[in-house]
C-alpha cells in the first residue's frame, strides 16, 4: 500500500511486480525508471558543477 500511495501512477498490478520484486534486487527497468522519475527530485544542474581548481570567483 506505501508503494501505491508515494507511486500513484503505479497500477495496482505494478505496483505488486514491484514490491514482489524489490527484496531480490530485479525490479523490472520499466518500473525502476518510472519510480525513479516520480520519486526523485530533479536538480539544477549549473548549480551542481563543481570546479576542478580552487581559487577565488572571478569578477
Amino acid at each position: 500500500m506505501i508503494e501505491r500511495q508515494r507511486l500513484p501512477v503505479l497500477s495496482p498490478a505494478q505496483a505488486l511486480r514491484y514490491v514482489s520484486a524489490l527484496p531480490h534486487g530485479d525490479a523490472p527497468a520499466d518500473l525502476v525508471a518510472l519510480a525513479a522519475e516520480e520519486l526523485v527530485e530533479p536538480f539544477d544542474g549549473v548549480l551542481a558543477v563543481r570546479t576542478i581548481r580552487p581559487g577565488a570567483p572571478q569578477r
